[in-house]
């Protein structure tokens, strides 16, 4: 009873603890959880069927079927293979002709050489640019977007989007990737350069990383201390969220509930952030973004435009002196159109100030000013030919000088200003800091958690250098998970859910690996690999379990019984297309996708109807509504509706995965859709072009086009009956838009193989 009585009186302690916002000290427990601890290489595991194994990816998952009396699906024909790598790569169909060489190809090594084209494309860095956005929250826009009519972007932000799809495409180690968005201002010397080298422009557009966050600050009524407070703290949690997979955001009032992260964490962590995020010196967005010049350029480019303003105010000083000449002439003349007896004294009333003025004057003044005004307009038409000769050069000369003014752009980057104490806030609250804390790492996955910034010199803090560090230091727990997560999320694009499946979260209350061993045998290849994506992409996607087929399944019946949700990987995944494959797709099977890397986004608009389009105004090129949908204005809230009823995430803060759901609204979308009708007309024009007017043709080559094969003989047989109805009533024309938009809507357009 007494034990009882001593366990219940430490609970309420804890409680009371938590409930006041105080420190407690994590669970040893909870401390020693799979994921805060170090990669350790496991052992490949043996299988009886050795025979099905491609790569040591394999036997992890074949090891775990083999428990329970499965094994791994046929492998996929290979015309599904090449759509499923295309989708899965580049975010794009193959083309006929891709399809036809690869399924002809006798080439052992057609496969892998498939991969290797497809890791070096371009669109590579597209595809696997928008996965990380997604996780870093990225938008065009600084507000937290809640009026559709009203968009707040930010110049320049796409920039930071364009070096996420570049860094991509070299395949940039992800320590370097890493740390040029956490710190980049602190790797290069920019604040004394005489000018911006292509390194320092790179390392800081790289920090737009870390301005991700909604800010409403911008607005007077919003800049208050909760908002700012809110934008610091909600950097933190994204950061955290994104790379070490953790729900930091609960330990903001108290100590977490379910993780070894205690509330000193919380504030510790968010001090590595305060010198560039300070709540107590704050800069609004447009205070934030910094010049894309140098102070040695800015000042030059001053000096240029205040000695053109100069030479410009002499001209126009000039030209005023010249009209001014004719002006007494001009007033001398409205003069006499008054009564002799009172010229003089209206002259002497205009003349005087008029805080001046007596009685009389005023009333002068007021009674006949307007009509005694010389007009410029009267002025110009005094002038002598000469003069409006003269004048006119001086003012061409002056809008001269004005039209060399130089400007300078914006970036969006993170950079460090003032320090000042980072105090714990009590139940979160700004309005209740309590005592101070030093800047430090989360204790569970830190030997030393508070950073020593004491001997700190100079403008920047060394703060959010000292965390990417510890973030990518081959030595330190916290890299460890951070390459966890990244690995976890890769498999997680490749197959439709993560080996963790609860992709934001690989802490103690996220959900366990469906096969650690596997995890951690892919997280310690990456870290021996320095951190390139693309081999270890194609070491999963030479594997077997990658190449099954997603229908055909030996034993089903059994295997949907002993594993109902795959989660041992029996057959791969169906998945459908994301939001923006499904709109790229369209474009490119309709021929009309403009290839444009990066660059200014695409401006979307609403429409009375409720529905989301590109604008049509201001566009920088006839095919800019075709860009890839990456390249499309990227807001919080508001996406075009052909995305919005694909299920575009809304970034209230950051997405670590997409949902996928199947409602009436797609169908309806996709029969009704301006934007999928005009490309189904587009893609019966190209079909048309091709296969001229052959009608057998004409439906082969509209199925190679928009599913990868060629129509099976019953479906062949079905549209040449329609086309055979519909040309009575209409057209061949009409026959084969409507051919090429019912394809459109087929679940085997909308779906990876």
């Amino acid at each position: 009873m007494r034990s009882l009585l001593l366990r219940s009186l430490a609970l309420l302690v804890v409680s009371a603890a938590v409930a006041f916002g105080q420190s407690t000290a994590p669970s040893a427990e909870k401390a020693r959880h799979w994921s805060f601890q170090k990669v350790v290489r496991p052992q490949v595991p043996s299988v009886r069927d050795n025979d099905r194994v491609r790569s040591p990816v394999d036997a992890f998952v074949l090891a775990k079927l083999e428990e329970r009396g499965l094994t791994f699906s046929p492998e996929a024909d290979k015309t599904a293979l090449i759509r499923r790598v295309s989708f899965d790569l580049i975010g794009l169909p193959p083309s006929p002709e891709e399809v036809t060489a690869f399924v002809t190809s006798t080439s052992a090594t057609a496969y892998e050489e498939l991969l290797d084209r497809l890791l070096a494309s371009q669109h590579f860095g597209e595809r696997w640019g928008r996965h990380w956005l997604d996780a870093a929250g990225y938008a065009d826009v600084m507000s937290t977007d809640n009026d559709a009519g009203i968009i707040h972007p930010l110049e320049n932000r796409w920039m930071y989007r364009d070096y996420v799809v570049r860094s991509l495409n070299e395949d940039k180690p992800f320590a370097k990737f890493l740390t040029e968005q956490i710190a980049g201002d602190e790797l290069v010397e920019w604040r004394s350069a005489a000018t911006y080298s292509p390194e320092i422009r790179e390392h800081l557009i790289a920090t737009g990383f870390l301005r991700a966050s909604s800010d409403d600050t911008f607005a007077p009524e919003l800049n208050v201390p909760a908002t700012r407070y809110a934008v610091w703290q909600r950097t933190g949690e994204i950061l955290a969220n994104n790379v070490l997979g953790l729900t930091l955001n609960c330990a903001k009032c108290h100590d977490h509930k379910y993780e070894p992260l205690t509330q000193r964490d919380y504030y510790q962590f968010l001090a590595l952030l305060q010198p560039a995020f300070n709540p107590d010196r704050w800069l609004n967005p447009t205070q934030r973004q910094l010049p894309a010049v140098s102070a040695t350029e800015k000042a030059e480019i001053e000096r240029h435009n205040t000695e053109l303003d100069r030479q410009a105010a002499e001209l126009r000083k000039q030209i005023a002196e010249r009209r001014a000449n004719y002006e007494p002439k001009l007033f001398a003349t409205k003069l006499t159109t008054l009564p002799e007896a009172i010229r003089t004294d209206t002259q002497a009333a205009i003349a005087t100030a008029a805080d001046k003025r007596n009685e009389v004057q005023k009333y002068l003044a007021e009674k006949f000013g307007a009509a005694l005004t010389v007009k410029p307009e009267e002025v110009t038409a005094a002038l002598s030919e000469a003069d409006k000769v003269t004048t006119a050069e001086w003012e061409k000369q002056a809008a001269k000088h004005l039209g060399r003014k130089k400007s300078w752009q914006h970036w969006q980057v993170t950079y460090d200003g003032p320090v000042s104490p980072t105090k714990l806030l009590k139940r979160g609250n700004h309005e209740t800091p309590g005592e101070e804390v030093a800047p430090g790492f989360l204790a569970v996955l830190s030997h030393a958690t508070a950073l020593d910034d004491s001997k700190s010199t100079g403008i920047t803090s060394g703060r959010r250098l000292a965390l990417a560090r510890w973030l990518t230091d081959r030595d330190s727990p916290a890299a460890h998970l951070a390459v966890r997560v990244q690995v976890n999320r890769m498999w997680q694009h490749l197959f439709g859910k993560g080996l963790v499946e609860t992709a934001d979260n690989l802490g103690v209350a996220g959900a366990r690996p469906t096969h650690p061993e596997l995890l951690e045998w892919l997280t310690a290849e990456f870290l021996d690999n320095g951190g390139h994506r693309k081999p270890l992409l194609k070491q999963i996607m030479t594997s077997r379990v990658y190449r099954q087929s997603s229908t055909a399944a030996p034993n089903q019946a059994v295997a949907s019984e002993l594993d109902p949700d795959n989660r041992l990987l029996w057959r791969m995944r169906l998945r459908r297309l994301e939001s923006e494959i499904v709109r790229d797709a369209v474009l490119a099977v309709s021929g009309k996708l403009d290839s444009t890397f990066g660059g200014v986004p695409i401006p979307v608009e609403p429409r009375p109807d409720g529905t989301f389009v590109i604008s049509d105004k201001n566009l920088p090129t006839t095919t800019s509504p075709w860009r890839r949908s990456l390249y499309l204005l990227a807001r919080r809230n508001y996406h075009p509706t052909i995305l919005s009823v694909f299920d575009q995430p809304n970034l209230t803060t950051n997405c670590t995965g997409r949902e996928s759901s199947a409602v009436v609204l797609q169908s309806l979308t996709m029969l009704n859709d301006r934007f999928v009708i005009e490309h189904a007309e587009h893609l019966a024009a190209r079909v048309s072009a091709a296969a001229g007017s052959d009608v057998t043709k004409q439906i082969d080559l509209a199925f190679r086009i928009t599913l990868g094969r060629p129509a099976r003989e019953s479906e062949r047989a079905n549209c040449e009956a329609a086309f055979a109805r519909i040309a009575k009533e209409d057209s061949v024309a009409n026959a084969l838009t409507q051919l090429c938009h019912t394809l459109l809507n087929t679940s085997e357009f909308l779906y990876v193989p």
